[in-house]
């Protein structure tokens, strides 16, 4: 697998660079992300992307005021890319970049859709894992492939809500084969875990930033009686239930530190589950014969609560969920199937087994994929029957509070998992049939259905997730106000208490994007301060800050470090000069009394006072714009006599939350952040 690589951007005397994806690369994905530099004095940007370097197949030509363009549609597998940038000025459209390469991988993927309801379906793309071939792909709603793992060998096993890949690769010849990892969709390794043990199934993320993952351990045990005895005293052993002389397979999740990877905190099943209970009728002890050791608990899901601080794991072989406290790993209770040791709390009606896949819904309930390997003798069903289950838990008690059972000839004996989907339906994914997923409505109607078209034994779908996008840290930072002038290139910072420096922000994709920011500069100015935000799918927001800025005579380096907190080998450090004297003429005719002050009362409630002035008359817009980006109000857009004014904002018919102002004349702006509270 590659490593990450940490990118930081810093605007230098080098203008218009392009950056990602680099020249010459190969990708694995048909949705490409495209960044590039910021340009002095750009209002916004050009891009061109062609099948050939002279550019006289333009397949896609778009203006964009950010940094960075994503592109979903006209990018196709095996075949080569050059794109290029150019800036647009008041004045007309700059010179064009030199361009950059890339090409495109080949598909790995065969599936067929069944679009039925188009307008029901849950947007997004489904990513799913395949096993025993190795690999895993990416497809829109009409079935188009969109990202593979390419030769990674990569198995996707799940995507956390802030768009965290893990999953695992096959290691040939190895004693652990099957490491674990969370990676992102463009290649990258995030973090991969130290391998020192056979890790298979699931890995997470925890919220204090370390892995969980399930792990496989092993103890002596007995062979206990049953219709498997005498084959077993074939080979020599006693057999007798009692005798200690065979080797049991467990499980044991384990945490490990983030930086370190040492072993944090772990829980073993040989310590709070009793070798008395153990399949009994699904023939593991029959493999047990063949493999000369027993798969006794083969846990197979794990998922963690921040809000109860509780671990959800599935037991695959004991039919049974497991509640479990963290840290003190006391067990809060066990669902499902019934066994000798009488540790089973509730649930043993539901009549699931052999599940696979664990989710906890904003409900409270718990959805689970039910194998339903041995549904004839829990629920009396003619044959094997799969289904995707709800089960709702109150005061000691579980029963269903939905379920969708799958066709017979659907019947998926292993893997396989169901996810509730943001619009209520459900997706559910079967190694039956050759593999497929089905997005169901509560009423059981089949809105979406994607074949992948593996077969056993060669291939068989692990998992797969309907997620928002492929870019869940894609963002962009644009200085406000960069230009240059008689070779200085920067921002001009008017010396004052009050000064303010502000920054563009943009989401470029469909994720929720929680930011940090640092500012920094070398005079001291702005006190090393730092600030959160978060910003909704596809939003811009303006944040701004203010200092004492004191005159210098040459330039005052000023840095903002910008990191996804869900990603931080994401960040973003962009470096930009700031000068105390003007770099145009206009900032010469508006030096330091261009201001707008910082408005009062903040925090407000309805009404609030901006006060701004002026040096000499000019034409001045003054805006308030919500967090995401969006205008809500323009107080002025006029011609204003020079000196110190005062106007009001009443923002009673809107709701509570942080605004923006944004005071912007013929070529220069200044921003100041607000928070309206009722």
């Amino acid at each position: 697998m590659n490593k990450v690589v940490l990118i930081t951007i810093i605007f230098s005397f080098v203008y218009g660079g392009l950056l990602m994806p680099e020249n010459g690369s190969i990708l694995h994905h048909t949705h490409v992300l495209f960044e590039w530099e910021q340009i002095p004095n750009a209002n916004s940007y050009e891009i061109q992307i062609a099948g050939d370097s002279e550019f006289l197949n333009v397949i896609v030509e778009t203006q964009d005021n950010s940094l960075a363009y994503i592109e979903k549609i006209n990018i196709d597998w095996n075949n080569n890319y050059y794109w290029r940038v150019r800036p647009v000025y008041n004045s007309g459209s700059g010179s064009w970049s030199n361009p950059y390469s890339f090409a495109t991988g080949a598909s790995l993927s065969s599936p067929t859709i069944n679009n039925i309801h188009s307008s029901q379906v849950q947007s997004g793309i489904t990513v799913f894992g395949a096993f025993f071939n190795y690999f895993s792909a990416a497809l829109d709603q009409e079935g188009n492939e969109i990202w593979n793992s390419g030769e990674n060998n990569f198995v996707y096993y799940n995507t956390s809500k802030f768009g965290n890949v893990f999953g695992c690769y096959f290691l040939s010849g190895a004693e652990n084969n099957l490491p674990g990892l969370e990676i992102s969709f463009s290649g990258e390794t995030i973090w991969e875990e130290p391998n020192n043990e056979f890790l298979h199934h699931d890995l997470i993320k925890l919220p204090n930033g370390n892995y969980l993952g399930i792990v496989e351990t092993s103890l002596l045990g007995p062979i206990p009686v049953g219709g498997w005895t005498a084959s077993f005293q074939g080979l020599g052993f006693q057999a007798d239930g009692v005798t200690v002389e065979f080797p049991w397979v467990g499980d044991k999740l384990v945490e490990w530190d983030k930086e370190t990877k040492d072993v944090v905190w772990s829980w073993n099943t040989f310590d709070h589950f009793s070798m008395t209970d153990y399949d009994q009728i699904g023939g593991t002890w029959t493999e047990a014969y063949i493999s000369l050791h027993y798969d006794w608990t083969h846990m197979n899901a794990v998922i963690f609560d921040p809000n109860e601080s509780a671990i959800y794991v599935s037991s695959r072989h004991l039919s049974r969920i497991t509640k479990i406290d963290y840290p003190s790993g006391n067990i809060i209770w066990n669902l499902g199937h019934e066994m000798s040791s009488g540790e089973i709390d509730m649930g043993t009606e539901l009549g699931f087994s052999f599940q696979h896949s664990l989710q906890k819904l904003e409900n409270g309930n718990i959805l689970t994929f039910d194998n339903g390997n041995l549904a004839p003798e829990f629920r009396g069903t003619e044959d094997p029957v799969s289904r995707a289950i709800e089960i709702f838990i109150s005061d000691g008690s579980a029963s269903l509070a939905w379920s969708y059972e799958l066709p017979t000839d659907l019947f998926g004996f292993a893997s396989g998992n169901a996810q509730k989907l943001n619009n209520g339906n459900v997706l559910i994914t079967t190694v039956g049939g050759g593999g497929r997923s089905i997005e169901v409505d509560t009423d059981g109607n089949t809105i979406w259905e994607g074949l992948y078209n593996l077969s056993l034994p060669d291939g068989a779908v692990y998992r797969a997730h309907r997620i928002p996008g492929l870019f869940p840290a894609a963002f962009s930072v644009r200085i406000d106000n960069f230009l240059e002038s008689n070779g200085d290139t920067g921002i001009y910072v008017p010396i004052g208490t009050s000064s303010t420096i502000s920054f563009t922000i943009f989401n470029e994709d469909v994720y929720t994007l929680p930011i940090s920011f640092e500012l920094t500069d070398n005079e001291n100015w702005f006190s090393s301060q730092t600030m959160e935000i978060t910003l909704e799918p596809e939003s811009t927001e303006i944040i701004s800050f203010s200092g004492n800025v004191s005159e210098i005579n040459t330039s005052n380096p000023i840095q903002l470090t910008a990191t996804p907190i869900h990603h931080p080998q994401q960040f973003k450090t962009v470096s930009v000069e700031g000068f105390t004297t003007p770099l145009t003429i206009d900032d010469r005719l508006q030096p330091h009394n261009f201001n707008l002050g910082i408005p009062y009362p903040n925090p407000f409630n309805s009404k609030i006072f901006i006060q701004y002035s002026l040096d000499y008359d000019q034409h001045v817009l003054l805006q308030v714009f919500n967090m995401n980006g969006q205008l809500i109000h323009t107080l002025l857009n006029g011609r204003v006599t020079s000196g110190k004014h005062n106007i009001q904002w009443n923002a009673r018919n809107h709701p509570t939350g942080i605004y923006f102002i944004k005071m912007t004349s013929k070529k220069y702006t200044q921003n100041q952040k607000i928070l309206y509270l009722k």
